[in-house]
């Protein structure tokens, strides 16, 4: 497996799941009379990711050299991220999750550190708190720690939360250690995960970017 791949299905762990909230929302629990209409996870109403109207290809403005725009054609969003790395549209696939990833420049590692931007559908009316609680419990299940929020922000006008942790994984007979910065945000298209993956050690050196790539991020 090339290492762009194994960068990609490590950013996958932390995303994958959105199991708790999706109880809360359906109001699971309960019993008695009340058992036959409570509504199973799949009863309830989802966000689709997808914006109500086609996405019409812009030509970015005052786009500086160094920087290159992407914007997807599926989830209507843009983005902005380094010149010299590469875009993957769509590689993130995984149930009802689905995004892009993108790749800097080949590393000596076999984690090559990359940018994403994935979106979950999620129950309708689901507030960026109650999906970033809901994520830092995957987390919890994935690593046994469950992370703090080092900040709140505003991405294009939507409250986010950010998280940061670090993750270890065996792939065949290798331990491959890496950090990961997160922020998790809702809106009415649905659950927002924007994501560094970077070899462990190594994710400050992609912060300052990271951040600039964060704030780049425009809803259609």
């Amino acid at each position: 497996m090339r290492r762009k791949h194994i960068a990609v299905l490590f950013a996958l762990l932390s995303l994958s799941g959105f199991i708790a909230l999706s109880l809360v929302a359906c109001g699971g629990g309960g019993g008695g009379d009340d058992e036959e209409t409570t509504p199973t996870p799949a009863d309830v109403a989802r966000t689709t990711c997808k914006p109500a109207e086609p996405v019409v290809p812009r030509t970015p403005t005052d786009l500086p050299p160094e920087f290159a725009e992407y914007q997807s054609p599926e989830r209507g969003y843009s983005v902005r991220y380094p010149g010299d790395w590469r875009a993957k549209p769509n590689v993130i696939a995984l149930q009802n999750i689905n995004g892009d990833a993108f790749f800097a420049p080949s590393s000596a590692t076999k984690i090559t550190p990359n940018f994403s931007v994935a979106c979950e559908a999620v129950p309708i009316g689901t507030t960026s708190q109650e999906y970033a609680d809901a994520k830092r419990s995957v987390v919890l299940r994935v690593v046994g720690k469950l992370p703090d929020v080092e900040k709140t922000l505003t991405v294009d006008g939507t409250e986010a939360f950010s998280v940061k942790y670090a993750l270890e994984s065996v792939q065949n007979n290798e331990s491959l250690k890496l950090e990961k910065v997160e922020v998790f945000f809702a809106d009415d298209l649905g659950g927002w995960v924007i994501a560094l993956t970077a070899p462990e050690g190594t994710s400050e050196t992609y912060r300052a970017a990271f951040d600039a790539f964060v704030q780049s991020y425009q809803r259609p």
